[in-house]
């Protein structure tokens, strides 16, 4: 079972990339198959993977789209068709597998720089969709990071998601960013298509500036926004603002090359594990699965962003977990 997950926020600085790029990691970590999709300019998550990319002969994924731009308006390709397109592409690149992965692997549709052009010139928007389609048998979950900005590939992003993962910052001025991003999920919904928002996770958060619980208190007090139950999509766990992401970032390395203390990813790890749950895969999202950078010790701190411990909202693990057990 292949789940889509589309990471998006109609405004950028919001922690897309180290999003997808982190929870990526994780869950090849657990032994899953990924797929990430970097769809968003100027291919930060691409770049963010550079310690695991491997030597591969491929063209782009602008060419891809290009090879199916006669199919017809609102089709999706065949398997053949796709299957077709991957073999002559050379597509998706396959990463170095980490030893610790046990049976899981990172394969990406890389960014490139023609890419949002490319996307204008297919008559079907539902084209990346056959893609993704096609390798439902190798893969467990695809994450797509998605571009910024409207246009023919954000189309292409919201016709291949199924689940929408929105990274916030818990500043009053990304909500209308949120906003927007709801408005796009009832409007594919208007089409018929099954998308809708699996989650609110807050990143970049500071506990000690009280702006971050004004956020919270707004999204908890909002029972629904363009028929999505908000309250209800915020996860429990946040990821605080460090300087460690944007070291990874700049060397192409994870997070916990930084540094060792996993209290800065931890909100990641159960992330990526409710991800796995979500895409059928409950048997690796044990928590007797994680080793290395995933395992999380009884007093590991965990930012809890719902729990109205707003005086101290760094609880141990442990405390977490009663608080918060793993939801279905």
């Amino acid at each position: 079972m292949n789940k889509v997950f589309g990471v998006t926020i109609r405004k950028g600085g919001q922690g897309k990339s180290t999003t997808v790029s982190t929870v990526a990691r994780l869950c090849a970590l657990s032994g899953a198959r990924v797929l990430v999709v970097d769809l968003a300019q100027p291919g930060t998550t691409t770049a963010s993977l550079r310690d695991i990319w491997r030597p591969s002969d491929h063209t782009d994924l602008s060419e891809m789209l290009l090879s199916l731009r006669s199919l017809p308006a609102h089709t999706l390709p065949s398997i053949e068709q796709a299957r077709a397109a991957f073999g002559a592409s050379g597509l998706p690149v396959t990463l170095a597998t980490q030893p610790s992965w046990a049976g899981g692997s990172v394969r990406i549709l890389p960014w490139d720089e023609v890419l949002a052009d490319a996307a204008s010139h297919p008559q079907s928007e539902f084209v990346l969709a056959g893609l993704v389609r096609a390798l439902n048998d190798e893969i467990d979950l695809t994450l797509i990071d998605f571009p910024a900005e409207g246009g023919p590939l954000y189309a292409m992003a919201m016709a291949a998601t199924e689940s929408v993962i929105m990274p916030l910052t818990p500043e009053t001025p990304a909500l209308e960013g949120a906003y927007s991003t709801l408005r796009s999920i009832t409007q594919w919904k208007a089409r018929n298509h099954r998308i809708g928002l699996g989650g609110i996770i807050l990143t970049r958060c500071d506990p000690k500036n009280k702006r971050m619980f004004d956020v919270v208190q707004a999204l908890l007090q909002t029972t629904e926004i363009e028929g999505e139950r908000v309250s209800e999509r915020l996860f429990p766990f946040g990821i605080r603002a460090n300087e460690f992401f944007e070291q990874a970032f700049r060397y192409g390395e994870a997070v916990w090359q930084r540094t060792a203390n996993p209290s800065h990813w931890a909100g990641y790890v159960l992330l990526a594990e409710w991800l796995l749950r979500r895409a059928g895969r409950e048997d690796l999202a044990q928590a007797s699965r994680r080793r290395g950078p995933a395992l999380l010790t009884a007093d590991t701190r965990i930012l809890d962003v719902t729990g109205g411990v707003l005086e101290s909202p760094d609880i141990p693990y442990s405390d977490f977990a009663r608080t918060h057990p793993p939801a279905p």
